[in-house]
């Protein structure tokens, strides 16, 4: 069995606990939400044999523990419920939103890594007031709210120069359309993680360049490319990948507020209208989505370090 399978399957082991703390976590704290959840729904003006009807038409009226082993029965094969507020099928609602996220999230990390990692080579290679000024740059975009960068490009690029939609969210039946809208959503939230990936590969760059046998490439007469970009730049990509999968983590956070600037009906909006509605099996399917996001990251990140890391491929 090679490293990478072995990484890979080691990730798969510690997956199947980790969602089954997530899954009975997020369901035991839903029960500390105060407030009835027939009242919320149904509202003041029901009676409460109105209410008390409701709930056990939810099954509310069951033990705590029977709720948990009836709903975690069910996640088991795929079920996650109904909606209290829309009644319908929670899975078919997230299976419909996670498309959105996923767009959002995979053009944020691929814009990532397409502008991070020349910059950040760049940087590494002219060391003076370049690399100052970029550094400088680089902290100030990092510093800077996505939500604030968000407005300020709707207020230019979409009301002033109406170039781009400022809020939907297009088909990807229509690739032309789609890639339109989610321009501005993308840029808002890939630019500080573009930057802070760029000091990561500006860093990796230089310590590497240094090392005794990139001297020893170009005494013995590599071309200054080829040492750059067949040995360097190969050498610095695991750290760069780990740190890839971090940010798209994070970019899975992001996505909740970016949703909600643009008017997404991703799966940030999803979880948001769950708990502004206190739709519970909404939002217990909308968290156990995450988590499962959370263990496929983890995976490609682990394997992809194993197979660019002759350290890692050693364990």
């Amino acid at each position: 069995m090679t490293p990478v399978i072995r990484a890979a399957l080691g990730r798969l082991v510690l997956a199947i606990p980790m969602l089954f703390v997530v899954a009975t976590a997020t369901f035991f704290l839903q029960q500390l939400v105060p407030g009835d959840p027939g009242t919320f729904i149904l509202g003041n003006e029901a009676s409460p044999a109105e209410i008390r009807l409701f709930d056990a038409g939810l099954g509310l009226n069951k033990p705590i523990l029977e709720q948990y082993g009836t709903w975690l029965s069910r996640a088991i094969r795929g079920n996650l419920g109904m909606s209290w507020t829309s009644r319908s099928p929670v899975t078919q609602t997230l299976l419909a939103a996670a498309p959105i996220t996923l767009s959002l999230t995979v053009l944020a990390i691929v814009v990532i890594v397409c502008l991070g990692v020349p910059l950040g080579t760049l940087a590494a290679l002219h060391a003076g007031a370049v690399d100052r000024f970029f550094q400088a740059f680089a902290g100030f975009a990092i510093a800077l709210p996505n939500f604030w960068l968000g407005v300020g490009l709707v207020l230019f690029l979409a009301v002033d120069a109406r170039l781009f939609p400022a809020t939907g969210y297009a088909s990807l039946s229509d690739p032309a359309q789609w890639l339109h809208a989610l321009v501005l959503p993308v840029l808002a939230l890939a630019f500080g993680m573009t930057m802070s990936l760029a000091l990561q590969v500006r860093s990796a760059m230089i310590d590497v360049l240094s090392r005794d046998y990139i001297r020893s490439l170009r005494a013995a007469g590599l071309s200054r490319r080829s040492v750059l970009f067949r040995h360097a730049l190969r050498n610095c990509m695991a750290p760069v990948v780990t740190t890839v999968g971090f940010q798209l983590l994070g970019l899975l956070a992001g996505a909740v507020v970016i949703e909600q600037l643009f008017n997404l009906p991703g799966l940030g909006s999803v979880l948001l209208t769950g708990v502004t509605e206190h739709d519970v099996p909404l939002v217990q399917g909308a968290v156990l989505l995450f988590a499962v996001f959370v263990v496929v990251v983890n995976l490609l990140t682990d394997v992809a370090a194993a197979a660019l890391n002759p350290r890692a491929r050693g364990r």
